[in-house]
């Protein structure tokens, strides 16, 4: 691991939406000429996570934002609850159009895991702009269809309310580096449970893109990134619902076996790919 932060702090914005408050971090040290990262994370992270990953795209001359999700990191709400997937989508949407009218530019939108999955129905039901690159990774998108079947999926749908159970993940299933470990055993701000709403939005969340098809992300400009191995996300699955969707998609295969790649020996070199889809749209 480097150093936490290298002298940098995120700027810190709130940004209400739907009755709670986001909490909108942005690594920025106002150089001109920034490209502009909106980064929505996954199940169990929050910004926290991109202690290495912001001041290393800054130095690359990308500006990282991305938006806590609601009952997460420093954003208000019951912890691990959403009341529905319409709700955190309409969240993000919030988030992304402060990005949008404080960038210079075109922005880009990255989903990693479950963020794979929201970007996936932010494209879907119309609250990202068609100039918007898109880039997912190690993308949630078809897990729900390849772990549940149809009534499975519909008692998980009824089955709403506060109630919280465990998420069922090791953090040696994120990374297998010891430095990290340490980090994600010592965060108290990580998503250890969710409600049954949160599961629902889950599902909701897949049903939409799913359903809506290809046309959304017809002339799109898409990118992904997988590791090699993941013990979270099903890759096939994944990449077979990328391709029903986006078979434009340009995807590039890291030599990782842990699912976060910014928490292993590649992440270097994810970085390096990252910025370089993000100020040029070139694949390194």
């Amino acid at each position: 691991m480097s150093d936490a932060s290298d002298g940098r702090h995120p700027v810190v914005d709130k940004v209400p939406s739907n009755g709670e408050t986001l909490a909108l971090h942005t690594w920025d040290d106002g150089r001109p000429g920034l490209a502009d990262l909106f980064y929505v994370h996954g199940l169990q992270s929050h910004a926290g996570w991109f202690f290495e990953t912001g001041p290393a795209l800054l130095r690359r001359g990308v500006r990282l934002t991305t938006a806590d999700r609601r009952g997460c990191g420093a954003s208000t709400g019951p912890r691990g609850h959403a009341p529905d997937a319409a709700t955190v989508l309409d969240d993000y949407a919030t988030a992304l159009e402060r990005v949008l009218g404080a960038a210079d530019g075109p922005v880009t939108v990255l989903g990693q895991s479950f963020g794979g999955s929201l970007v996936a129905a932010l494209v879907a039901t119309g609250r990202i702009p068609p100039e918007s690159r898109i880039v997912l990774c190690a993308p949630a998108l078809g897990q729900q269809r390849a772990r549940l079947d149809e009534a499975a999926r519909a008692r998980v749908r009824a089955d709403r309310g506060p109630a919280s159970s465990a998420v069922q993940l090791e953090d040696e299933q994120y990374t297998t580096l010891p430095g990290y470990l340490r980090f994600m055993a010592n965060d108290a701000l990580m998503t250890r449970s969710v409600t049954d709403s949160f599961r629902a939005a889950m599902v909701e969340t897949e049903d939409s893109y799913v359903q809506a098809g290809p046309g959304p992300w017809e002339g799109r400009e898409v990118w992904v990134a997988y590791p090699e191995r993941d013990a979270i996300i099903n890759l096939d699955a994944a990449a077979g619902t990328l391709a029903a969707l986006a078979p434009q998609a340009r995807a590039r295969r890291f030599p990782a076996v842990s699912h976060y790649l910014e928490f292993t020996d590649v992440r270097e070199q994810y970085w390096d790919w990252l910025a370089a889809v993000v100020r040029s749209g070139e694949q390194r």
